[in-house]
């Protein structure tokens, strides 16, 4: 992944476990350039809280630069949720970085979380209007939608 030259470009990153090495690289650019015009979201999916050491550095970032959500799926006591599910909680704001073409989407992390996600983005742009097919599709060829998935 490389992050987008123009520093009014707006990042929506989704990711699990050490997925979350690019958007780190990321945040310390922008922390670096003094850079928090185009904003930065992201949804990070772990099994449970002893997982944030891969998360450790993002979490620190401050709360203007980056609009974190974090996710654990084997929370004790707690049912299973999934970047997915918090996306869809955050549909609306979703939907405007969807509907913005300055928004690039960058998804990395395990294979299994990229269908869910897919899906997520799907319902989100479709419940605005928007065919997600075609919007993806036109994001992949203009270089603003990622996906690195193993």
């Amino acid at each position: 992944f490389l992050l987008p030259n123009d520093p009014d470009a707006k990042l929506l990153m989704i990711c699990t476990g050490t997925g979350s090495a690019p958007f780190r690289a990321f945040t310390m650019r922008r922390q670096r350039s003094g850079s928090t015009a185009g904003g930065m979201t992201l949804f990070f999916g772990a099994r449970s809280a002893k997982s944030l050491p891969y998360f450790g550095p993002l979490n620190k970032v401050p709360d203007h630069i980056l609009k974190k959500h974090l996710v654990f799926s084997r929370a004790e006591g707690q049912p299973r949720t999934y970047v997915q599910d918090a996306m869809m909680q955050e549909q609306d704001a979703i939907a405007e970085l969807l509907g913005d073409p300055a928004t690039h989407v960058y998804v990395c992390g395990l294979k299994a979380m990229e269908i869910g996600v897919e899906e997520a983005l799907a319902n989100i742009a479709e419940a605005t209007g928007q065919q997600w097919i075609a919007l993806r599709d036109a994001m992949r060829s203009e270089g603003r939608y990622h996906v690195e998935t193993y």
